[in-house]
């Protein structure tokens, strides 16, 4: 593996390309402006001593490859020592961060290791997004989700940027945490971290970056209380639909929203407006018109092709409401920073309710029939056979779910790419369908020497398109080689 790339996706041009003296390939009358600093450290026990190197180059980062076992991802400002001899650095802390590059997620395991192909799947699961880098380390893994390009530190933002990607790193963990043990949801977010080397990288993968746009209206969707229930009907009554709260039309009101890196601005805005829409079952069209509306009445409009590709991603059936943090810290930026809850949600829980526990309940609601069916096909797959030939009526009477919401939940389950199924009609005909998270289980733990067949075999029974599962699963295949064809329906254990 070419660590020197490895080091250059991760850094986002953070330090400079050379050595500032006795470089060795630095071209003559070259020069590059100030730029930041890393720090290296050549094991555990001298990084707990506060023993390191202070790097300011990536030629010198690639001078010691395979020297360190840790390093500071995030590149600080500058960096120092404190002592003449130099050998305790410092400078690593969070007012003195200049770029964010990406987001680390430790995993401590105690006892055998799982696979970290169960990291994918967590990761494709839980967030939809994928790691850029997954580390091996005595102790378990180290995740990386390496930003497409780098979120800046800025006095001109207060160094808000700080709070905001601590909250998305924050919900990534509590995110992976449901799926995978030895999580430390709380530890430093921009800290010092395992280092990539040619003993340790067991997945990379550079195109599995994603904008810190991408990643905050992620963030922005993940609901504050696990108990609360988002209410996405027309309105009733006693119920309060998300475009009839106070914020929607304070917001909708304003002509002061700019974009302004770091801050939550005119798109979180325009998303989190569309998101509202979107939970109260408004036609896409009149929230276009309604944020296009909006757009046209700002000094500083986006293009109306961005309001349109904004709307489609709230519209995506991915998200269901943005977190009341985040509305209030739109609201307390670009309205009024003394607004309170009352003035902003007409009702202690916003658009929120607790529900009843399902037993008590006369109906269930299309989510729970969804997992329903999730659990279901968990049941009932393995490796070698990672799917469910039936009949529709046979797995709704297994499952107990109505024919309508049957199908009402398998639809949306295909639409957010969480299972694949075939239907063959006429007699003796039936459904083919299984979980995208077992066919990835099947891919990852299956042995090397079939991994390919059985990949060909899941795309043709399912018509697989080119999509970020295909992707997904190209990525976990070994080098393209011949190999036998398996027809994947008279694949059986053993």
């Amino acid at each position: 593996m070419n660590l020197t790339s490895v080091y250059a996706v991760v850094l986002k041009d953070g330090l400079r390309k050379y050595k500032y003296k006795n470089s060795k390939l630095k071209p003559v009358g070259s020069s590059e402006g100030n730029k930041g600093a890393i720090f290296g450290y050549r094991s555990k026990d001298l990084m707990i001593q506060g023993r390191g190197v202070v790097i300011t180059s990536e030629e010198g980062l690639s001078e010691n490859e395979d020297q360190f076992t840790h390093w500071t991802p995030n590149v600080f400002s500058y960096g120092t020592y404190t002592n003449s001899d130099r050998q305790f650095v410092k400078g690593h802390n969070e007012n003195n961060l200049r770029q964010i590059n990406t987001f680390v997620v430790d995993i401590d395991i105690t006892g055998e290791k799982f696979n970290h192909g169960e990291i994918v799947l967590a990761a494709y699961d839980r967030l939809g997004l994928l790691p850029t880098m997954i580390l091996d380390t005595p102790k378990g893994y180290q995740v990386y989700f390496v930003l497409r390009d780098a979120a800046y530190v800025t006095k001109k933002s207060n160094f808000k940027v700080i709070n905001v990607a601590k909250r998305i790193s924050e919900n990534i963990r509590k995110e992976l945490a449901k799926d995978l043990p030895g999580i430390d949801v709380g530890c430093n977010h921009f800290g010092i971290a395992r280092i990539p080397r040619n003993d340790n990288v067991l997945f990379f993968e550079e195109s599995y970056s994603y904008s810190f746009q991408e990643w905050l209206n992620w963030s922005m969707t993940q609901a504050e209380d696990n108990k609360a229930e988002v209410i996405p009907f027309p309105h009733q009554k006693n119920e309060i639909r998300q475009l009839d709260e106070k914020w929607v039309d304070l917001l909708m009101n304003s002509e002061k929203l700019i974009g302004s890196k770091g801050v939550l601005g005119r798109n979180n805005a325009i998303f989190t407006l569309s998101l509202a829409y979107y939970a109260s079952k408004s036609p896409i069209e009149t929230c276009e018109y309604n944020m296009i509306m909006l757009n046209d009445r700002l000094k500083n409009p986006l293009k109306e092709s961005e309001i349109k590709r904004i709307i489609k991603s709230a519209y995506s059936s991915k998200y269901e409401a943005a977190s009341k943090d985040y509305i209030r810290e739109i609201c307390h930026t670009w309205i009024d920073s003394s607004l309170t809850d009352d003035q902003l949600f007409s009702q202690p829980k916003g658009w929120y309710k607790f529900k009843k526990d399902r037993k008590e309940r006369v109906k269930s609601h299309s989510k729970e029939w969804q997992q329903d069916i999730l659990a279901y096909l968990s049941s009932q797959s393995y490796t070698y056979k990672p799917f469910v030939y039936s009949t529709k009526k046979e797995i709704r009477e297994e499952i107990g779910v109505p024919e309508r919401s049957f199908d009402a939940a398998l639809k949306t389950l295909k639409e957010k790419n969480q299972v694949f199924y075939r239907v063959t009609r006429g007699r003796g005909g039936g459904i083919m369908i299984a979980s995208v998270k077992a066919l990835m289980r099947t891919i990852i733990l299956t042995k090397k020497e079939v991994r390919e067949a059985y990949f060909e075999a899941i795309r043709e029974a399912f018509l697989v398109p080119g999509t970020l599962v295909q992707k997904v699963f190209y990525q976990l295949l070994p080098a393209k080689k011949a190999y036998t064809e398996i027809e994947l329906i008279s694949l059986e254990s053993g």
